[in-house]
């Protein structure tokens, strides 16, 4: 199943998914995906967890062995997979079809992938990931989409402003995500909660810009 990052709170409130796939060269939401799926992972008991990262030196049959071990520490765990450059390879590919093909009881499989190739999403082991669980593609925002997060972001901090103040942030950001949740932050410690002026943004926006 493929959702939206932004649909991944709504829909770990309903069940949690034996596989987690996200990917995408996004940074912050691909962070903070994982992040949400660990943390209510570990609500539901999934205490232990083995890190896999797939770089030089790293055998694929590492997956099969944590699928078939059991924890010493806990009744439930997370295998957390990265692979930062988002490349499968065959050798991964075959892995990854023969886990989903059994998926071990009271484990939890969260990959975390740079952006892939457009051709793998109609490969095999994605369409066999798309069946077993859920995968997640982060994309840079911009344009409304960008606006849209950036109020949502701030209305979490319990902020508001004008859709210029909004303007005048998201074109200091140019599309990072990770620079606008560090200027949201920095607008929250300085003004506190309520609704901020353009000038107010203006401000940081400026002294942010000019000390970079």
């Amino acid at each position: 199943m493929r959702i939206k990052s932004g649909q991944l709170g709504a829909a770990l409130q309903k069940e949690l998914s034996p596989v987690y796939f996200i990917t995408g060269d996004e940074p912050l939401q691909l962070f903070e995906s994982a992040d949400l799926i660990r943390k209510v992972a570990r609500k539901a008991g999934y205490e232990n967890r083995e890190i896999l990262s797939v770089d030089t030196g790293f055998h694929w049959n590492q997956l099969a062995f944590e699928a078939d071990s059991l924890s010493i520490f806990a009744d439930k765990k997370i295998i957390d997979l990265r692979l930062p450059s988002g490349v499968i390879g065959a050798e991964g590919a075959k892995a990854l079809v023969n886990y989903c093909q059994r998926l071990p009881e009271d484990t939890l499989l969260l990959i975390t992938a740079g952006k892939i190739a457009s051709s793998s999403i109609k490969s095999r082991w994605f369409e066999v990931l798309d069946v077993a669980g859920v995968i997640i593609q982060v994309w840079p925002l911009e344009g409304l989409d960008l606006i849209r997060w950036l109020e949502q972001r701030m209305h979490h901090r319990g902020l508001t402003t004008s859709t210029e103040g909004l303007g005048i942030l998201a074109s200091r950001i140019e599309g990072n995500l990770l620079a606008a949740a560090q200027e949201i932050e920095k607008l929250f410690v300085l003004y506190g909660a309520g609704e901020l002026s353009t000038q107010q943004i203006f401000d940081v926006v400026s002294d942010s810009s000019r000390y970079d």
